[in-house]
């Protein structure tokens, strides 16, 4: 029987590895664009710079901030009922 992992608070990101899951969202976005533009070298070196710079940003933030940047941004939903995360004010 595997063991379940239980996180020490309610919202804590998943982990792989040693990296949280939007951490990790942004390091491979940069492979995800240095595979398609043929620099992915470069992009390699900027990906894991850009995760430690993410990381370090997010320790003063929410957590789960990117995953509230997404919705706030219109990138995602949050539930069937708030479809769009640009709806700032509600009007009847």
């Amino acid at each position: 029987m595997q063991p379940v992992r239980m996180p020490n608070h309610f919202d804590d990101q998943r982990q792989i590895l040693f990296w949280d899951i939007d951490t990790l969202a942004v390091v491979i976005m940069f492979f995800i664009i240095g595979y398609v533009l043929r620099e992915l070298t470069i992009m390699m070196v900027l990906a894991f710079f850009a995760g430690h710079l993410f990381s370090k940003w997010k320790t003063n933030q929410l957590n789960g901030v990117l995953i509230h940047l997404s919705y706030r941004f219109g990138w995602w939903r949050i539930n069937d009922v708030f479809k769009n995360g640009n709806t700032k004010e509600w009007v009847d």
